[in-house]
Formats: structure tokens, sequence, C-alpha cells
């Protein structure tokens, strides 16, 4: 009972969080006709990989032989998704779809550290917990619902050491940056984040400093060194995923092209790319340094379309409320639901100018690293989401959402102070 008492928010949280999953699932399997596969399959190519893996046709989503090794995948999701499949589709989802429910739980605890206040963190709780885009992820086959359950724990306890600079912490904090690198590699970058703030930190102590950061970087080295391995082996290239590549040449590349020609996207991605490319068979490590150069040779080429795509992408990356994806794919016609939809949008709209204004005075407020890193993170996962061009989407925002409530609530609360500090008296 002490423990029903003590942790009745987090668990009300959850259960809500669940109830929402559960009926999302429901529905959306309802109006598939009860197909459940063709619910939770996606189109990310996991459930084919996870399916080939599970047949002994080794790490590739080829639906018949040959079975060419995959360029673009990380091991991560998909291996866990193998295991998941030993309980039958419906069971694998619903596996996923429990423990996904428990992501609002972690970033309650995120916008709680942030602000200091158990209100706001309750707040950023229950706004995931209704999510839509959270509510779809947890029963489909994308990788972000267990990227989320690896990302959001390494970012409490790395605010954690950011405030102990204890080892303990900064283990456990590399053991699950290294295993989330591993189901979405778009995060591979920030361990160099953090080995800078730990030499700034011990910067009159230097050898706590290289020790650290020494031994945060050997903990991910080793956890990811068999994935560059078998990439070195297989396509003759270390490196873990030519996804970044993959995604500039046909996603960014097109998107650009398409404005500064105005033909239509699906037209000129069609006309730019092969068929071999656009499925994600050409593309390899190997030569990804070559559709990289392709990819930004265009971009570079077309400075004005460019800066309109990415300025598309960043709106839309930090307004789109996800209701949309939400209501197709539940089964309703979601221009019915128009007012509702501006509404949403402006709402998000609304949050995205609030945590602005958050950041700044939260930065004046709190001028330390654990600031910067709240900060570059936002920064840095908007940026990254440009390059998938008119598919960004509320996914991507996902790993920041606590961060950016937790920003709106801090602006909304400086709003309020100053327009009661502006007002006169008596009114």
């Amino acid at each position: 009972m002490n423990f029903l008492r003590t942790y009745r928010i987090e668990i009300l949280i959850f259960v809500v969080s669940l109830g929402v999953h559960l009926a999302s699932f429901a529905v959306a399997v309802n109006v598939a006709g009860g197909d459940v596969l063709s619910v939770v399959r996606a189109d990310d190519g996991f459930y084919e990989l996870a399916a080939n893996v599970r047949a002994g046709n080794g790490f590739s989503w080829s639906t018949e032989a040959p079975y060419a090794p995959n360029p673009l995948r990380t091991p991560g999701f998909s291996y866990t998704l193998a295991l998941l499949l030993g309980l039958g589709v419906t069971g694998a989802a619903l596996v996923q779809l429990v423990f996904g429910s428990a992501i609002p739980l972690f970033c309650m605890v995120i916008a709680r550290m942030i602000t200091n206040s158990k209100a706001i963190g309750v707040i950023a709780g229950i706004v995931l917990a209704l999510d839509p885009t959270l509510a779809i992820l947890s029963f489909q086959f994308y990788s972000d619902t267990l990227f989320l359950l690896l990302f959001l724990p390494w970012l409490i306890l790395t605010l954690r050491y950011f405030e102990r600079w204890d080892a303990v912490t900064l283990v456990a904090s590399a053991i699950l940056m290294g295993a989330a690198i591993l189901v979405r590699p778009v995060v591979q970058y920030l361990p160099f984040l953090i080995m800078l703030g730990i030499l700034w930190h011990f910067r009159r102590e230097w050898r706590r400093a290289v020790m650290h950061s020494g031994v945060y970087l050997i903990v991910i080295c080793a956890i990811l060194a068999p994935w560059v391995m078998r990439n070195q082996e297989v396509f003759g290239t270390p490196g873990l995923s030519a996804q970044s590549s993959f995604i500039l040449y046909t996603n960014l590349a097109p998107a650009v092209l398409s404005v500064a020609t105005g033909v239509d996207f699906l037209e000129e991605r069609a006309a730019f790319l092969t068929e071999a490319e656009y499925k994600g068979d050409a593309i390899t490590l190997a030569n990804g340094g070559e559709y990289t150069k392709r990819a930004l040779e265009v971009v570079l080429a077309h400075p004005l379309p460019t800066a309109w795509v990415v300025g598309k992408s960043l709106f839309t990356f930090f307004t789109n409320d996800g209701f949309y994806a939400f209501l197709a794919r539940i089964g309703y016609e979601p221009n019915n639901f128009l007012p509702f939809l501006i509404v949403m949008r402006l709402v998000w709209i609304a949050v995205t100018l609030a945590a602005f204004v958050g950041a700044l005075v939260y930065v004046r407020r709190e001028r330390s690293l654990r600031t910067i890193l709240v900060l570059f993170l936002v920064a840095y996962f908007a940026l990254t989401s440009a390059a998938t061009a008119f598919g960004t989407n509320p996914r991507y925002r996902l790993p920041v959402d606590p961060i950016i409530i937790a920003l709106a609530a801090i602006g909304t609360s400086a709003a309020l102070s100053y327009r009661n500090r502006t007002l006169p008296e008596g009114r």
C-alpha cells in the first residue's frame, strides 16, 4: 500500500498511457478487419529484417533469395523484434505497447529535473500519455519505442551525472547510449558532446578528465564494435549505417529539386532516383560518400530552395501535433475534424513560441553544462530531422518533447510574471 500511495501519480499516468495505447491498437485492428500484421508492420523494413533473422536468412530485408545484406539498418531493434516475434505478431506488438506505455514516466522525470517542479513534470507526463504519435508508435514495428526506452533513461542519467560526476552513473549512461545508437544511429555524435562536457568540467584535473571521458568512449565503442566490424567485413568499410547518405540523397536532394523546378516532389523523386536507390539496396557504406557528395552538390547549387525546404521541415518539427496521421490510422477522415486539427496546430505553435522564450529564460537562470545539453539536444534533433525534408513528422520530436514542454512551462511562467509586474495596480 505504501508503494501505491507513494507512486500513485506515476501509476495513474502509466495506466492512462496504457489505456490510450490499447484503445488505439484495438481501433486500428478493427479498421483493418482484424489484420494485425497490416496494422503493425510499418514501412521501415524492420518486420522483414526480423523475419529473415528468425528464418536464418541473415540481416536482410529481401523477400526472396539471394538475401542481400542490409546496408541501412542497425541491429538493435531488428534483433529485439526477432526475439519478440517468438510470441507471434500480436504478442510482439502488445509487449512493445506495454513497455512503450512507460515512456511518459521518463518524460515526467526529465521535465521535473529541468524545471525543479513536480507539477510541470506531471503535466509533461500526462501530455505524453495522451500523445497521438506515441500511441501509434507503441504498437507499430518502428524503432522509435525501443529507442525512447533507451534514450530517455540515458538523458536522465546524464543530467544526474552532470550533478554528481560519479563513475557508476557515467558507465550506466554510456551503456544506454551505446544501445540507443544500435537502435537509431542518429545519436552517434552525441557522445562527443558529453566528452567535451567532461573535459571542460575536469579541466583542472586532467587525470580525471582523461579517465572519465576515456571510460565513456571505451564502453560505447565496445558496444558498437561488433557491428562496425560486421560492416567492414560485408561492405569493406567500417561504419554503422549508410542511412545518413540515403536520407540526404533520397529525401533532401529531390525535395530541393522539386522546389527549384516547380515539379511535384513525387515526380521529381521518381525521375531523380533509380528503383534500387529508392528501395535502399543501392546505397551502402562502400559508396555512401559518393551519394552524400551528389546530394550536397544539389543542395549547394540551390541555396534558396534548400533554405525553404529546411525551414518548412523545422516548422513541421516543432508544430506538427500528430493528430492528422492518428485519425487516418484509426479509420477516420481527418478533414472531418478540421476545426480540431486547426486548434491542435495552434496549440503546438503556442507551445513552440513559449519554449523559445523559456529557453532564453533558462539560459539566464541556469548557466551550466546541463543547460547546454538540454538546448543542444533540441537543436540536434531539429536539424537532423531537416534532412528528411517533407518526411519530417512528430516521430522525430519525441526524444525532446519533455524538454520542449518543460521549456514552454518556463516561458509561460516568465511571461505571466512579467505581465503581473507590468500591469497597473488594481487591474
